[in-house]
Formats: C-alpha cells, sequence, structure tokens
C-alpha cells in the first residue's frame, strides 16, 4: 500500500500549485476508493494575517484537488471537475485534512464527496464535486 500512496504523492507533486502547498496523501482505501490528503499551514493561506482558520478559497481548491487525486487513484487519469459546491461549517484551523470519497463513477459523469477536518477533528466543510468521467476523444 505505502508503493501506491508515493505513486499518488508523485503525481500530486507533479502540479505547482500542489507542489507548493507541500501537500501529501497519508491513506488511500483501495475498496472504497477513499483518499485523505494532509495540508499544513502556510501564512498566505489564512484568511487574514491575525487569522489561524484558512480562507475560504483555499477549502474549496482542497476540496478539488482531494476529488481529482480520488478519482486519479481509480481511474488512472486526470478528470476534468463540471461542479464544485462546499459548504461551510465552521473555521478550518491548520492542520487540515481533505478526505475525498467516490460516490458514482458512471460512464459520463463522477461524484465525489470531501470533507474538510481542522486541527480540531471536526467537519469544517462538506464539498461535493461532479466530475466527465467520458474519455476524451483523439
Amino acid at each position: 500500500m505505502a508503493d501506491k500512496i508515493d505513486e499518488m504523492n508523485c503525481f500530486l507533486q507533479r502540479s505547482p500549485f500542489h507542489n507548493w502547498l507541500n501537500c501529501a496523501i497519508t491513506d488511500y482505501d483501495e475498496t472504497s476508493g477513499a483518499i485523505s490528503i494532509a495540508f499544513v499551514e502556510r501564512p498566505e493561506l489564512r484568511r487574514s494575517p491575525d487569522a489561524t482558520a484558512s480562507h475560504g478559497g483555499v477549502i474549496a481548491a482542497f476540496v478539488d484537488i482531494a476529488e481529482h487525486a480520488a478519482l486519479h487513484a481509480r481511474i488512472g487519469r486526470g478528470l476534468p471537475t463540471i461542479d464544485l459546491r462546499v459548504d461551510y461549517l465552521r473555521p478550518a484551523e491548520f492542520p487540515i485534512t481533505a478526505r475525498a470519497t467516490p460516490r458514482r463513477l458512471g460512464k459520463t459523469i463522477g461524484c465525489v464527496d470531501v470533507e474538510i477536518i481542522g486541527a480540531n477533528g471536526k467537519a469544517s466543510a462538506l464539498g461535493r464535486v461532479v466530475f466527465l468521467t467520458q474519455q476524451p476523444s483523439a
């Protein structure tokens, strides 16, 4: 399993943005396709200079990164996001974990649910992402 997580982290770090975030996949369940990604604190990600919580836009990015990693682990290629929804429950303080679980992988459309967990261990946001699973035409 460690080899699979290392392989997924290599793919994740190919993106300059993901590399800058210094995020890492920490857990993967092959049966459910669920994946966990850890995000470490960077001052640039706070909602204000004196805040300890993350900016809401950053949380939306974490949702998208987590769903994409979960899909890549299952399908083996990148997939375009069609729709992304985030419900914010409470401020998310670092370190932050995103847990993504694929719910449907159809021939054309798929859906992934993402839970954002803050340092207090409670859910800070819930995300749902819809994406295109159809193989791109040549």
